[in-house]
């Protein structure tokens, strides 16, 4: 398997390489995104989708204490691996972690105040459908927060074009991304850093 699919199914020996990429490499990313959150906003029940290598579980599970933090991932390689760095929360019963998509979680409606999803809605099979999929996990009032890396900003257009062609992923406009979670019952507040052409849109369910 060529690298560019094992960024979205990550697979075996050379799966957990990307694996460990990406948790340094998306570490800055998830620390700002975190951050769009409300300082007086808590949490007991949090779920990560797509958490690949772990790490996003890591920092949630440190910054909600008292929360239990579950993750889903596509990769059962991602599975193993997140369990793995995260043992001793797993141990502790802070941290779960289970092979599933975004288009099948498998939790009640209601279930969760926090859902996360950090570098992985552009590999979503049905994005509008995906977003009222995991909308539905969310209590009243609970938060989705969506990240990502890049975005379309003028500029950047025809390059973004081939790296998204290559790694079949299909990013969307803040606009679209900003009416697909508001069809899925949710106020949307979109926050970007210019100069590393990030994005994190923070959804509150309604």
């Amino acid at each position: 398997m060529v690298e560019e699919d094992q960024c979205q199914r990550p697979e075996g020996e050379e799966g957990i390489k990307v694996l460990e990429k990406m948790n340094e490499h998306h570490k800055d990313l998830s620390a700002w995104a975190i951050a769009t959150i409300p300082e007086a906003f808590t949490a007991s029940r949090v779920l990560d989708v797509g958490c690949g290598g772990g790490n996003v579980l890591r920092v949630l599970s440190m910054k909600w204490p008292r929360s239990v933090c579950d993750g889903i991932d596509i990769s059962e390689t991602s599975v193993e691996y997140a369990r793995k760095k995260n043992s001793f929360l797993v141990a502790a019963g802070k941290v779960r972690v289970q092979v599933a998509g975004v288009s099948d979680i498998p939790f009640p409606d209601g279930e969760f105040d926090l859902i996360t999803a950090i570098e992985t809605y552009f590999f979503w099979p049905d994005l509008a459908n995906d977003i009222k999929s995991a909308a539905s996990k969310l209590r009243e009032g609970g938060l989705m927060l969506i990240v990502s890396e890049q975005f379309f900003n003028g500029k950047n257009d025809a390059e973004l074009s081939k790296v998204c062609e290559s790694h079949h992923m299909k990013l969307v406009s803040h606009e679209e991304m900003t009416s697909l979670m508001e069809a899925a019952g949710m106020t949307v507040k979109t926050t970007v850093d210019e100069d590393r052409n990030w994005v994190a849109y923070l959804g509150k369910k309604s």
